[in-house]
């Protein structure tokens, strides 16, 4: 008898918790905007001895609800900076992409400013590709003494941890538009954030 009170009483306690952990998760699931630095934001990066993207303090940050499975778009931050020079705030917005695994990335838009109306002039494939060991590829924005791009990559291997010849790329302005002004081969290596 004692025995059977004490299971009910286990399983009452288990079902509360449970109940308690699916009621947090779905009120805390909003889509918040802020106008502080998240988690993502590289204010944090900046002030370690880890790789940077170079985009700190950004102007908004909007967070997302993640689907059932972990995954979709769970941060968007915007960056409002002259990067032409032309005296107009342009925007750059960074997207973080979660996989529900090691393997999320970054994904960066580069618009600017002409006459009010944002115009699109994001070079094409301008994202990371993150993994839990090595990255494949990494994006560096750089500011002065002039705005530029700089992306290192390389193509995976047989597996993902496999080095492979590095290649840096450089996006420069050409007019409005952002062009690659520079290629290299780098070395052979697993994490290309080792080579910024």
């Amino acid at each position: 008898m004692n025995q059977t009170k004490n299971f009910t009483w286990i399983i009452a306690v288990i079902a509360l918790c449970v109940l308690g952990w699916v009621f947090y998760n779905l009120t805390s699931n909003k889509s918040v905007t802020q106008q502080t630095p998240s988690i993502f934001s590289d204010e944090i990066v900046q002030n370690s001895d880890e790789f940077s993207d170079g985009l700190n303090n950004p102007d908004s940050v909007t967070t997302y609800p993640l689907d059932e499975f972990e995954t979709g778009i769970s941060e968007k931050s915007v960056y409002m900076i002259d990067i032409n020079n032309d005296g107009k705030n342009d925007r750059i917005t960074k997207t973080f992409f979660e996989n529900w695994n090691a393997h999320s990335y970054y994904e960066y838009k580069i618009e600017l400013n002409k006459n009010g109306k944002y115009i699109d002039i994001t070079p094409k494939n301008l994202r990371t590709v993150n993994g839990a060991d090595c990255d494949l590829q990494q994006i560096q924005f750089v500011f002065k003494p002039k705005f530029k791009v700089i992306m290192i990559y390389r193509e995976m291997g047989d597996t993902w941890i496999e080095p492979t010849m590095a290649t840096k790329r450089i996006y420069s302005f050409d007019g409005d538009t952002l062009n690659p002004s520079y290629d290299k081969n780098l070395r052979t290596i697993c994490d290309v954030k080792e080579l910024f």
